[in-house]
């Protein structure tokens, strides 16, 4: 019997999604307007693309800090300055001209944005039953996939009257609304129902709080590595293909640029999809996460070779796009279930946000990585290779992350879930 989600947790799930959904408007805006900008400010592309790479950097960074001081700072509280920070600095960005200026507020941002994804895992982990997680865990990921959507439709029908300043004005008040209703009502539903949930309140009992403190057995450092590898890898495939896919549909088959707009929406949409396929593959099938991923990194190695024996025998575009899609929905699953439910698991270490910080920093370890590893490739040898690369990776995925999964079952029978 399927149990059912509690009126308190379906309102943190919206609150969290329009959380997170306010944090991808305001972070990636810059970027999907960045032909725009530079054409506005007479710029380079290489000048500008420092004030997004200022930003990536600083938030891979930041999710550690932020994941440590997320155990520390009641996660209310720093959802609220991260969002409150990250709106000050879209605005801030209306006044502007200069490239250095910009490259240091957008570095802000970015540590203004890995405030955000620590402490929404440790909400859902200590507010949230089991069952529950996995229903907010979905849809607070369809929150960035929707945010995407939006500004890859909206932007370019904005920008036909009015300029690219005035849309990163109209982001920064959306955010600022769901800080303040964030603000507002958080404080209201944010209440421990489960056994061993450690509540934002100072009237915590001893219970809960000693059951939250309980130190990780030794053995489990080993899966952190390969599943932090599994990550990695994760994060080359997916920014690597969502980034070049564009490039790879041009140069394949010789589409227009605009068509990575199209492109870019077919993305989100697999992806809102597959949060959905990969949560009930996790609850219904392979119900240890880490297998799980395992799996899905086996699909995605399939999709590879699919799309690279397409490349070699025919010329379909739409296949190839398609393919690209799901690879990239593939990856979105991984970090589903290695993000997003893997630190659940420390909840009893009272370390939640810590571990979802590390975690989430070694996805941009792969995307820096691949923003350069797959462009080298391509210009070097060719498309197919790159695809090549695809399947590999996808391979050494599914290695290790099979091998860290009896590992993690131990660790979940001793620690987790006992």
């Amino acid at each position: 019997m399927e149990k059912t989600i509690s009126k308190n947790a379906k309102i943190i799930t919206l609150l969290c999604t329009l959380v997170y959904f306010a944090s991808y408007l305001t972070r990636i805006n810059f970027a999907v307007m960045l032909v725009k900008i530079c054409a506005d400010m007479n710029a380079a592309k290489t000048e500008m693309a420092v004030v997004v790479t200022g930003l990536t950097i600083v938030y891979g960074v930041g999710q550690v800090i932020s994941g440590f001081l997320g155990d520390k700072i009641k996660p209310r509280y720093m959802l609220s300055a991260g969002l409150s920070l990250a709106s000050v600095c879209n605005v801030l960005i209306f006044f502007t001209a200069s490239i250095p200026v910009m490259t240091v507020i957008w570095c802000v941002n970015g540590f203004a944005q890995s405030m955000l994804w620590p402490p929404i895992v440790r909400i859902m982990s200590t507010y949230l039953a089991d069952h529950e997680y996995s229903y907010a865990a979905v849809r607070v990921s369809w929150g960035s996939s929707i945010a995407t959507i939006i500004l890859y439709t909206c932007c370019p029908l904005l920008l036909g009257f009015m300029d690219w300043r005035s849309i990163m004005l109209i982001c920064a008040a959306v955010a600022i609304a769901i800080m303040i209703a964030w603000t507002t009502l958080s404080p209201k539903y944010l209440v421990s129902t489960g056994s061993v949930a450690v509540s934002d309140n100072k009237s915590d009992s001893k219970a809960e709080t000693k059951a939250a403190t309980l130190p990780v057995p030794k053995f489990v450092f080993l899966p952190i590595v390969l599943i932090m590898l599994g990550i990695i890898l994760q994060g080359t495939l997916r920014d690597g293909v969502t980034n070049w896919m564009p490039s790879y549909l041009c140069e394949t088959f010789g589409l227009p640029e605009e068509e990575s707009i199209i492109s870019t929406v077919i993305q989100a949409v697999f992806s809102i999809l597959s949060f959905w396929c990969f949560d009930f593959l996790h609850r219904k099938v392979f119900k240890n996460e880490v297998t799980c991923a395992s799996v899905i990194f086996g699909a995605s190695a399939i999709c590879a070779a699919a799309l690279y024996l397409v490349n070699v025998y025919t010329s379909s575009a739409a296949v190839s796009l398609i393919l690209m899609a799901v690879i990239i929905a593939c990856m979105h699953g991984i970090n589903l279930m290695l993000i997003s439910v893997v630190p659940k698991r420390f909840l009893k270490s009272g370390k939640v946000a810590t571990y979802s910080g590390i975690l989430n920093a070694c996805t941009y370890i792969g995307a820096s990585i691949a923003t350069y590893g797959f462009a080298a490739i391509a210009e070097n040898h060719g498309w197919n290779a790159t695809i090549l690369t695809w399947i590999i990776i996808s391979a050494a995925g599914l290695a290790v992350c099979f091998a860290a999964a009896p590992l993690w079952k131990k660790f979940r029978k001793e620690y987790a879930d006992k």
